[in-house]
């Protein structure tokens, strides 16, 4: 905003100095960017590792892998949920994470600075309410997308898992 009114002031000096300021804020801002992904990268790949290894254990002990592969046709593509699904679904599980703790440490570092502004808990309690209302109409209104996600990746596991046997099978 003060680029813009110094803009709108048609002052140079105030202009420049406003650029200035924000060009300069642009690097710590995109390292704090960057940092963050580093860390919901890190946050992934941790639940990546644990849930290979834990689901690889399970899938090589005894004969599962035999029995999965030759004599129970329920699960057709095992390679497919071990590998590729099991980081979609840890990369998933770090953005929501992340979809969920950093927006309720901004609300809540946003009311307190507004109370401490207002002199009291009416303005902040206002815009929680409306936050919660929006929050859940849109839910409601991106539900449809959800099924349609999960329709997409049941269909792209079961093309990988009869491309892979008709490889397999190919004389």
């Amino acid at each position: 905003t003060s680029i813009e009114s110094a803009i709108i002031t048609r002052n140079r000096r105030n202009f420049l100095k406003y650029i200035a300021r924000f060009c300069g804020a642009m690097v710590p801002i995109a390292f704090v960017n960057n940092l963050l992904k580093y860390g919901l990268n890190e946050i992934a790949l941790c639940f990546r590792a644990r849930l290979t290894a834990h689901y690889y254990s399970q899938y090589l002990t005894g004969f599962t892998y035999y029995k999965l592969s030759n004599l129970d046709s329920r699960i057709g593509n095992p390679d497919q949920l071990l590998t590729q699904d099991i980081d979609k679904f840890a990369s998933s599980l770090a953005d929501l994470y992340s979809n969920v703790s950093k927006p309720i440490l901004d609300i809540s570092i946003y009311a307190r600075k507004l109370s401490d502004n207002c002199g009291g808990w009416g303005a902040p309690g206002g815009m929680l309410t409306y936050l919660a209302a929006s929050g859940i109409f849109l839910t409601h209104l991106r539900r449809p997308l959800g099924l349609y996600t999960v329709k997409e990746q049941q269909l792209e596991g079961h093309l990988r898992h009869v491309t892979s046997r008709v490889i397999a099978s190919s004389e």
